[in-house]
């Protein structure tokens, strides 16, 4: 059983896999925010997303009608589009064969030395878009891992008593 830490080793599985999930040919690879994978299946374009959790394709607020198939390693909801489920993967909990170069893993650290920071913090200290900031702060808080507090903006009108 293979074990997965996160996406970006779900997406290299993927690259090397394709062709055991039914595939036959890469025709586009995408590191933006939807649409993973443009793959040929019987000659025909597929516009693929992969998910670790199949919830995450509705977390991550992709659209339907951007997607033809979803695979993912967990399919903890049911999608209305049509999922595929590989098997021999295995997600990681947080710390099992964790690397310390993981987005999630460097992210919890920065909490260790601050207990409140916001996306675009995250993003400037890690180097990394706000974007991924947000999503792998919303997964550590839905994993229990961190706690979303919101941070006390400086107010530079302060109201004063007449």
């Amino acid at each position: 059983m293979r074990l997965i830490r996160d996406e970006s080793d779900f997406r290299n599985w993927f690259k090397m896999n394709y062709k055991k999930i039914g595939f036959s040919k890469i025709l586009k690879s995408s590191t933006k925010s939807c649409l993973d994978f443009v793959v040929l299946n019987d000659n025909k374009k597929v516009k693929v997303e992969l998910e670790i959790k199949s919830s995450n394709f509705n977390l991550h607020k992709h659209s339907k009608k951007d997607v033809d198939k979803v695979i993912c390693i967990i399919e903890d909801v049911k999608l209305d589009l049509p999922t595929i489920k590989v098997s021999g993967l295995r997600l990681s909990n947080f710390n099992e064969g964790e690397s310390i170069y993981s987005t999630k893993k460097q992210i919890y650290n920065l909490f260790k030395k601050n207990k409140i920071l916001t996306n675009s913090e995250v993003s400037s200290m890690l180097n990394i878009s706000v974007g991924s900031a947000e999503r792998n702060l919303l997964e550590l808080t839905l994993d229990g891992k961190i706690e979303r507090i919101k941070k006390e903006g400086i107010n530079l009108w302060p109201s004063k008593d007449i």
